[in-house]
C-alpha cells in the first residue's frame, strides 16, 4: 500500500515483474556498440551496449558460439532482441538477449540478404503454401509508420473505395534500430484480431527499408496464420518481406488496390449478378412449367390412346368373330346341301320318277313282299304321276 515501507526484496520484485510484463520491454529490439563483453565457461555470453545517450548490461545464454561464429569483436555495431530483467539479488537490471547480429555496412547486409533467400529457397520456406486473403477484409489491421505519408495514401485510398470502411492502424516505427522489433509485436498483436493484415512503408534509402529484409521480421510473417500482405516501398524495391509474404504489393496504395473493393462496383457486379440469377430462374421455371404441361397432356391423352387400342383390338376381335361363324355356317350349310343331296337320293319319289311303281295297303304302308297278303287286299299302287286303286288277285 501507497505510503507503507516494503522491504527491498519486495520492492524489486515487483519492480521485476512490471518491467518483464510490460510487452514493449518483454519484446525488444535495440542497437548500440559493443563496448565490452565476456566469454563464460558456462557458455554464456555477458556484454555491454553503448551509444551517445546510455549504456546497458546484457547477456545472451549459451550465445559463445553466436558470438565466435559472427565474428563479433568489441567496437562491433549491435543488434540484440530480447527484453528486460531484474536480478533480485543485487537489483541489477540487464537485458536478456534470445539473439544477437551484428550491424554491417550495405554489402554485407546484401551478402547476408542473399544468403537468407537462398537458405529459404532450399529448406522450402519459398514455396510454402500461402494464406488466401478474404474477398473482403471485416478486421483489416495497417502496420506502418504513423503519421507517414504512406498511411496518409492508404487512408485516402480507402476512403475513396469504400466510404466507411473500418479498419485499425498498428503504429510502428519502420526504420532504425526499434523498428524491427516493433514490427514483429505489431504482428504478434495484430494476429489476435485481424483477418488480414498489411504491413509496410514509404519509400526511402536501402538503410531505410532494411527492416523489412531482417530474417526476425520476416520469419514473423511466415509465423502469422493471418494473410499478410507486404507493401514496402516503390516498385522497384523487393524485399525478403515481399518475397515470402501471403501476398506483395508494390506500394502501400496498391495494397489497398488490392485487398479493398472498389464498392460501387462490388454493388454493381452482385446486381448483374442477382439480374442473371433471376433470368435464370425465370427461364428455369419456365422450361419445368413447359414440361410439367407436355406430361399434363401425354397423361390426359393416355387414356383416349387406350380406348383407342382397345376399340381396335374390339373391331379387330369382331371381324375375327364373324369370319369365324361365317366359316361356321358355311361348314354348316355345306353339311345341310350334302344331307340333302342325300335325302333327295333316297326319296322314294325320286325313284317312281325314273320309272318305278310302289305299292301301299290301306293303312298307305309300302307293301315290300306278298307275305302276309290274302286275295282281295285292296292296293294302290303309285307312280310317278299320280295312283291306281287294285286288289290282290
Amino acid at each position: 500500500m501507497a505510503g507503507e515501507a516494503v522491504e527491498v526484496g519486495q520492492f524489486v520484485a515487483l519492480a521485476r515483474s512490471a518491467l518483464v510484463n510490460e510487452p514493449y520491454l518483454s519484446n525488444a529490439a535495440i542497437i548500440g556498440e559493443l563496448t565490452k563483453f565476456t566469454l563464460a565457461r558456462s557458455g554464456h555470453t555477458y556484454f555491454t551496449l553503448t551509444d551517445n545517450q546510455g549504456s546497458i548490461d546484457c547477456v545472451l545464454f549459451g550465445g559463445n558460439s553466436s558470438f565466435i561464429s559472427q565474428g563479433i569483436k568489441e567496437g562491433s555495431k549491435l543488434i540484440a532482441i530480447g527484453g528486460i530483467d531484474v536480478y533480485v539479488k543485487t537489483g541489477r537490471m540487464q537485458f536478456k538477449a534470445s539473439r544477437v547480429q551484428p550491424v554491417k555496412s550495405i554489402g554485407e547486409l546484401e551478402k547476408a540478404r542473399q544468403e537468407l533467400i537462398q537458405r529459404w529457397r532450399e529448406d522450402g520456406t519459398m514455396d510454402r503454401p500461402r494464406n488466401q486473403p478474404p474477398l473482403i477484409p471485416k478486421r483489416l489491421h495497417i502496420i506502418t509508420g504513423a503519421e507517414s505519408a504512406a498511411l496518409a495514401d492508404m487512408e485516402r485510398l480507402i476512403a475513396d473505395r469504400w466510404p466507411n470502411f473500418s479498419y485499425t492502424v498498428v503504429p510502428v516505427l519502420v526504420q532504425g534500430s526499434e523498428a524491427p522489433g516493433q514490427i514483429v509485436r505489431a504482428i504478434k498483436y495484430a494476429q489476435k484480431y485481424a483477418d488480414l493484415i498489411i504491413v509496410g512503408r514509404g519509400g526511402g534509402s536501402p538503410e531505410d527499408l532494411w527492416a523489412f529484409n531482417l530474417e526476425v521480421v520476416c520469419q514473423a510473417i511466415i509465423d502469422s496464420p493471418i494473410p499478410v500482405v507486404s507493401a514496402v516501398g516503390h516498385e522497384s524495391d523487393y524485399m525478403v518481406s515481399d518475397m515470402i509474404a501471403d501476398v506483395r504489393a508494390s506500394t502501400p496504395s496498391n495494397a489497398i488496390e488490392r485487398v479493398i473493393p472498389i464498392k460501387d462496383e462490388l454493388l454493381a457486379i452482385i446486381a448483374q449478378a442477382q439480374d442473371r440469377l433471376d433470368f435464370a430462374i425465370d427461364k428455369l421455371f419456365t422450361r419445368k412449367n413447359e414440361i410439367l404441361a407436355n406430361l399434363t397432356l401425354r397423361l390426359s391423352a393416355a387414356p383416349m390412346r387406350g380406348i383407342s387400342r382397345a376399340n381396335l383390338q374390339q373391331s379387330k376381335l369382331g371381324e375375327r368373330m364373324n369370319s369365324a361363324v361365317e366359316r361356321f355356317f358355311l361348314i354348316q350349310k355345306n353339311r345341310l346341301t350334302g344331307m340333302e343331296s342325300t335325302l333327295k337320293s333316297t326319296n322314294p319319289t325320286r325313284v317312281l320318277e325314273r320309272g318305278y311303281s310302289m305299292a301301299v295297303d290301306e293303312r298307305g304302308v309300302p307293301v315290300t313282299s306278298i307275305v302276309g297278303l290274302k286275295q282281295g287286299d285292296p292296293l294302290t299302287v303309285v307312280l310317278k304321276d299320280g295312283q291306281v286303286e287294285t286288289e290282290v288277285r
